[in-house]
């Protein structure tokens, strides 16, 4: 059927070219507007602890409504000084002409907004825009402000998620503008000529293009994360390049062998484009998996990364062909220079002396692997916070500003939100909160707590149950505020600030012990905020993910089973596969939370690992590395097919794919070393990861574990059973 495509696809090129010249002019005009539909979060689940507390907040205490801050600062003058106060005020007034804006609560009408030292302090403005949508505002907000001679910052989740989308598509365009010249540099290498290396890349530019206007479109009806856009297009780039690559090559060598540009393109499409679309299959199985999971950010990701697939196996499977067709004889037009090495080039003798010597490579290349492989074993995760940011990012500045002035549990602190029968504070509930608060005191994790039960240290318990005596008339004004604050009937809420930052392992031992706190005494208590929020993303992520590595690697495998006919082959690929993704992830480990070459990398080590990076990897990279697998097995079944015992067949199909699939993995690894200048931390890991995996996986294991472990299983590698393939042809 594909080598039938293929001559239909010849006969009829310039209506497959000008479909995709259509398609892609449409496409230009909607993928610049693709930030327009990304959305800010995404870490969110229905069912997490922290969300149902939020819920029961905004269900007993009302919506708090999204908030962005105001940040003043000055070395020279007091928040309390009038100078001061007039320029925050000056800045703050035409925010209240803005629609979206609910209200402005100002700094001087709250003393818990201005830090210890006096010389920072806040405004809260309340908008009446979702979580997810409020970045988009930010840019307004800014621009209302009324300057002033004083240091001011817009900050909060909706500035930094703002910062974010700006820094991606700043450094989306700093990755494209790197990685398309040396992509097509990589391939000038390759083939030589200027015409043969502009098709990969004509096919992986229409490939991000129009996969852009797709996710455009598709954000119309679906949510998706800013953290998309990167991933996104780095999949598209090289896969538009990677499978074109491995098209013009096999078209290149059928010319040679005297066929006819129709026939060439034929065969082409039934060889090589076979293995493209099997390829493709594998890497849109890997994406798919993150649809698996509960959070908008990585669903989003699967959805935009598998679209971008098919679209990249599309261009090369029709778009591909017909420019072959129409460029044919003239593919080498615009010769630089001539290769000197052709298809026998010395990969056939490589395979031989590896397997000469199958076991001892095994064994030593087995070893390296698991050595690279042994930092995941002490691998850190933990969901991203600020520090996802360059240190020059104006939301990285004033974060560090806050943290420095206010303390790092003001800027995401803890809550607990609790039901009494009887009232809040009625008996049960005095006696429980003044118990819990005295607990949290005098906890070195908590800097301060805030609460009906939290005035003053020297109140006594006695002292607060005859405060509280009438809970509907309070004669102190002072507690009366505070219970008007934190108690609504039956539900109290209390406000922990912790002493770490809310990433830390004692933030997140803090949230334990207190959930452990309300199951030893059975309390109906829930517990929310920054830290609560970033444990209970890590732990659904990571209930899930065994699920979603079990999903891809089960039907990789039925899909290379149909594709090899063998039994063992296609194990023998995804336990490959699998290796050489634990040798990356080693590598990410010690680069990222060890902080090794973080210099040269330009970023400060976290001290952990992003949570969404493993599974993002696993899911995106098995895929992509299982591209040379499948080239390099095409090829050796071919010569096995064409009657090659086992190890002559190893080395013919090492000779015929070597080449091409190091000169494919050159360019993937030179995209996606474009996206390790990136300013945010998630995406040059996904780059730098790709580019280790990809490197380690067409040079150490296709070339050297593959051959020996084909060798030690000799023809068994061919093995299945009788009535599993009877009647396929």
């Amino acid at each position: 059927m594909l080598e039938r495509l293929g001559r239909l696809f010849a006969r009829r090129r310039w209506y497959v070219i000008g479909f995709w010249v259509l398609l892609a002019a449409l496409s230009l005009l909607l993928a610049p507007r693709v930030g327009s539909v990304l959305r800010a979060g995404g870490f969110s689940a229905a069912g997490l602890e922290s969300e149902i507390a939020f819920e029961r907040y905004q269900q007993d205490f009302g919506s708090p409504g999204s908030a962005v801050s105001i940040v003043f600062h000055s070395e020279e003058l007091a928040a309390s000084d009038p100078v001061f106060v007039e320029a925050a005020r000056a800045a703050l007034h035409p925010l209240n002409q803005l629609d979206y804006v609910r209200q402005v609560l100002p700094f001087w009408d709250n003393p818990t907004q201005v830090a210890p030292r006096g010389h920072t302090a806040y405004a809260a403005v309340v908008v009446d825009i979702d979580d997810e949508r409020a970045h988009r505002i930010v840019p307004d907000i800014r621009a209302a402000l009324a300057p002033i001679e004083i240091e001011m910052h817009v900050a909060g989740a909706a500035a930094f998620y703002e910062d974010i989308q700006s820094t991606s598509e700043s450094d989306l365009r700093r990755a494209e503008a790197i990685g398309l010249p040396f992509a097509l540099l990589a391939l000038l290498l390759v083939f030589g000529s200027l015409v043969a290396a502009g098709v990969p890349v004509i096919s992986g530019g229409v490939s991000v293009i129009v996969g852009l206007a797709a996710i455009f479109l598709l954000g119309q009806v679906a949510s998706f994360s800013i953290f998309a856009l990167n991933v996104v297009t780095l999949v598209g780039l090289g896969l538009g390049a990677d499978y074109s690559l491995f098209l013009v090559s096999r078209f290149r060598e059928e010319l040679a062998r005297g066929l006819s540009p129709e026939d060439a393109v034929a065969v082409t499409l039934s060889t090589a484009g076979r293995a493209v679309l099997f390829s493709g299959l594998a890497v849109m199985i890997g994406l798919s998996s993150l649809t698996m999971f509960e959070f908008m950010m990585l669903r989003s990701i699967g959805i935009g990364g598998t679209v971008v697939t098919i679209i990249a196996v599309l261009a090369a499977t029709t778009l591909v062909p017909a420019i072959l067709m129409v460029l044919g004889p003239n593919i080498d037009r615009g010769r630089v220079w001539r290769p000197r090495f052709g298809v026998r080039d010395g990969w056939a003798r490589l395979a031989r002396l590896v397997m000469r010597r199958a076991g001892l490579v095994f064994l030593l290349v087995g070893l390296f692997l698991l050595l690279m492989g042994a930092p995941l074993l002490r691998i850190r995760v933990n969901a991203p916070d600020a520090g996802v940011l360059t240190p020059d990012s104006e939301s990285r500045q004033v974060y560090d500003l806050l943290s420095r002035e206010f303390g790092v549990g003001h800027i995401a602190p803890s809550f607990i939100v609790a039901r009494f029968e009887g009232g809040a504070l009625g008996p049960a509930g005095i006696d429980t909160l003044y118990r819990l608060g005295l607990a949290l005191e005098n906890d070195p994790r908590v800097v301060r707590v805030r609460g009906p039960l939290n005035l003053d240290p020297r109140i006594t318990f006695d002292e607060y149950r005859l405060l509280y005596a009438d809970p509907d008339q309070i004669a102190d004004p002072y507690a009366a505020g505070f219970a008007t604050v934190f108690t609504r009937g039956d539900t109290v809420v209390m406000s922990i600030e912790p002493r770490a930052p809310a990433a830390s392992p004692e933030a997140r031992g803090l949230v334990d012990a207190l959930r452990e706190y309300r199951d030893r005494h059975g309390l109906d208590l829930l517990v929310g905020g920054g830290a609560a929020g970033l444990s209970d993303f890590s732990d659904r992520l990571y209930e899930d993910f065994p699920k979603a590595v079990a999903l891809i690697l089960l039907v990789s495998y039925v899909v290379l089973l149909f594709l090899f006919r063998s039994i063992l082959l296609p194990l023998k690929a995804v336990f490959m596969n699998t290796l050489s993704l634990a040798a990356s992830f080693g590598m990410l480990v010690l680069v990222f939370q060890d902080g090794w070459l973080a210099n040269v990398f330009r970023f400060e080590p976290l001290g952990y690992v992003e949570a969404t990076l493993p599974v993002l990897m696993f899911a995106l990279l098995f895929g992509l590395s299982m591209d040379y697998e499948v080239f390099l097995l095409a090829r050796v079944k071919e010569a096995h097919d064409s009657g090659s015992d086992n190890t002559e067949a190893v080395a013919l199909g090492l000779e015929r794919s070597g080449r091409v699939i190091t000169s494919a993995a050159m360019v993937v690894i030179v995209v996606s070393l474009a996206f390790v200048t990136a300013d945010i931390v998630l995406i040059k890991a996904v780059g730098l990861g790709a580019a280790v995996a990809i490197f380690i996986d067409a040079t150490v294991v296709r070339t050297l574990l593959v051959p020996a472990t084909m060798k030690l299983l000799g023809e068994w590698n061919w093995w299945a059973p009788g009535w599993l393939f009877r009647g396929a042809k």
